[in-house]
């Protein structure tokens, strides 16, 4: 599935634990601390598409918000760094 960051590009997901993982493997540099959902550094945006949660994150995320090392892309995805 393509993953589109707006203003940052583009990466491909493929089986990754998370969003989060695929990010950071592409080398899209974006901010996070726990990896578990506790402290909300990796919020982004999701402009477009779908996402599963895997994780019942512990921090509230509001709206279109999403927590990446918290999901996976169920189809392609556009998210934005808030």
């Amino acid at each position: 599935m393509k993953i589109t960051i707006a203003g940052q590009g583009e990466c491909e997901f493929s089986d990754e634990f998370s969003l989060l993982d695929c990010l950071d493997d592409a080398g899209i540099d974006i901010p996070y601390s726990c990896r578990g959902g506790n402290c909300g550094a990796c919020e982004v945006r999701l402009l477009s598409g779908e996402v599963e949660w895997i994780q019942d994150p512990c921090y509230d995320v509001q709206g279109k918000d999403i927590l990446t090392c918290s999901v996976i892309p169920t189809s392609d995805i556009e998210i934005e760094l808030i």
